[in-house]
């Protein structure tokens, strides 16, 4: 199960407005200056403060799904303090509609910068490894059950990867093709699909999968004597309880559409693997997050031929031959 907004969503946030979200939560506390922050589907704030002090982050969010606030704020509480990335700490989740005609959530704020702004500027190899070293550690974060993650854990758990993965695909191809995606090209990539639906049952338990680590999604400090850190990790909204090789295949799948440089470094971070066929494995996992991105791309809007949803045909079309 995968839930994405049907729209990109916007909002213009004034100054007033926050300033009565803000003395909700402390009356002491007087913002003064509101910024966009990078976002994806959604908006997501940097709400500065009188008298210097840490800024708090304002994400707002749409009316459906309607768990999507809380289960952030629960995935994040799934991440031990000693994770060695700093994690936005969630201050209030609020659904009352007083301040603002939508709901929303005030955090705190993570300082550094993401990856993003640096990879094009600095050598962020070593980012990378850190990068795969995190996976490995969030992927060491044992789960009940494999399934979405939802605002009060796993949504419809499957006890088997095996049974989860096989009705994923099968919704992820049922989305495709009423997305307007060619036949034969589905049926063909089906097909190499349930060829290697066998490597789905040799997952090692299910573990939380934060499904969305890429290069917008982790913060760096540069620091003196170390150079550039890994500091921080934002945005829970994707999570899921999974095969660890399904979250690796994500990161990967991201990280190199944005920087080709960087799966070597991140695989050498995250370690060996153990699976008796981890590249076919992590191969299929590609597939189904290339067909599950196209379905969100376009399920928001973005029309087929543009560069992202065209991109994915692109590579969907070369995994098919």
């Amino acid at each position: 199960m995968t839930v994405a907004p049907t729209r990109r969503l916007t909002f213009d946030l004034g100054l007033q407005q926050v300033r009565g979200i803000v003395r909700d939560l402390d009356t002491t506390l007087e913002p003064v200056k509101v910024s966009r922050l990078h976002g994806g589907s959604t908006e997501v704030y940097r709400v500065d403060l009188d008298g210097g002090g840490a800024p708090l982050v304002l994400k707002i969010y749409g009316d459906e799904p309607a768990w999507a606030p809380a289960k952030e704020a629960l995935v994040a509480g799934f991440i031990p303090g000693d994770i060695g990335v700093a994690l936005p700490r969630w201050l209030c989740v609020d659904e009352r509609r007083l301040h603002l005609p939508l709901r929303f959530a005030l955090m705190t704020w993570l300082p550094g910068e993401t990856v993003r702004a640096l990879m094009a500027t600095l050598d962020v190899a070593p980012i990378y490894r850190q990068m795969g070293e995190l996976l490995r550690r969030l992927h060491r974060i044992p789960m009940s059950a494999y399934g979405y993650i939802g605002a009060t854990g796993v949504m419809a758990p499957e006890p088997t990867n095996d049974a989860y993965m096989r009705g994923a695909f099968a919704a992820a191809f049922r989305e495709f093709r009423a997305q307007g995606a060619d036949a034969d090209l589905a049926r063909r990539l089906e097909i190499e699909a349930e060829s290697r639906y066998g490597l789905l049952a040799c997952s090692r338990g299910p573990v939380l999968c934060h499904d969305d680590v890429h290069q917008g999604n982790v913060l760096v400090t540069r620091d003196p004597a170390d150079g550039l850190r890994l500091s921080g990790l934002v945005d829970f909204g994707n999570a899921r309880a999974g095969d660890a090789l399904f979250d690796l295949a994500k990161a990967l799948m991201c990280a190199t559409h944005e920087d080709p440089r960087s799966p070597e470094p991140l695989l050498a971070g995250y370690g060996p693997i153990d699976h008796p066929d981890p590249v076919e494995a992590i191969w299929l996992y590609t597939l189904f997050h290339r067909l599950s991105m196209y379905n969100w791309l376009t399920r928001l809007g973005d029309d087929p031929g543009s560069s992202g949803p065209g991109g994915l045909l692109r590579d969907l079309r070369e995994m098919s031959r």
